[in-house]
């Protein structure tokens, strides 16, 4: 629980298909004043997950999907069928890769757009969205809408600024968390040359944390510097509020004014 009574926060552990890395991945529940609940950036409808939905005890109202990103998209087709009741509203400009896929092959029916400071939104009154996005960056537009939850002053972003915690979350097993440890292809090319190391992992306290600093390298940049020693390049990110190396050098550095303009 986030905000008494208001606020619920949800993360899973996500495997992202190369080399061994995971990442958490995080949907927010918000009550609001009609007693029903907003769902933000759903997770997969495990039966954990229902379970722990159902004993706040108010229906699901509506599914937000606030970004074009696989990651999230993948489960608002599954979660909304565990509640057809509910409204799916999705960002704009969706878009997939490797093939630019509709929303239908998602299991995403009768969905419909969120917009720019939609001010006819069921939630207008409660919670204001703003939408980022920008031109083609590589292979597809980036899309986000920002979302601030009036009462409680809290702000929703999925990607656009991150917190990274020194300590790897909960969710994330320590089997994925010992394999990032392992000196596997990519710590052995991004070693700066030094000698690597091929052991076997112990499974304890430091390993654990090498392997979460791992990921995270993994997952913010193109090409970290050294995945040998992580702990270095970790340091200078962990414990606060971040833009994403990768975000930054392929989203917000090629359209500084609409970035300015998004949060003024």
């Amino acid at each position: 629980m986030a905000v008494k009574g208001c606020i619920w926060l949800f993360e899973q552990e996500q495997a992202l298909g190369f080399s061994s890395v995971s990442t958490n991945i995080r949907m927010t529940v918000i009550k609001l004043k009609s007693g029903g609940l907003w769902v933000h950036a759903p997770i997969a409808p495990t039966k954990e997950c229902i379970q722990l939905l159902k004993e706040l005890g108010a229906p699901v109202e509506y599914i937000v999907l606030p970004t074009f990103a696989y990651e999230h998209k993948i489960f608002v087709g599954p979660f909304s069928r565990k509640f057809p009741q509910a409204q799916v509203w999705v960002a704009p400009r969706q878009w997939s890769w490797p093939l630019n896929l509709p929303l239908e092959f998602f299991g995403i029916f009768r969905s419909k757009t969120l917009k720019d400071g939609d001010l006819s939104t069921p939630w207008a009154d409660e919670i204001e969205q703003k939408v980022l996005s920008s031109p083609e960056v590589g292979i597809g537009p980036y899309v986000e809408v920002a979302f601030y939850h009036k009462r409680s002053r809290t702000l929703l972003v999925t990607d656009a600024v991150i917190f990274v915690p020194r300590k790897p979350p909960e969710c994330i097993s320590k089997e994925s968390l010992l394999a990032s440890a392992k000196n596997g292809l990519a710590v052995k090319i991004l070693s700066k040359g030094k000698e690597v190391p091929d052991e076997p992992v112990v499974d304890n306290n430091m390993n654990r944390q090498k392997g979460w600093e791992r990921m995270v390298l993994q997952i913010l940049f193109l090409g970290p510097s050294n995945l040998l020693e992580p702990n270095a390049s970790f340091a200078q990110m962990s414990q606060k509020l971040i833009v994403s190396p990768i975000v930054k050098t392929l989203v917000f550095s090629k359209v500084p004014e609409k970035v300015k303009n998004i949060w003024s």
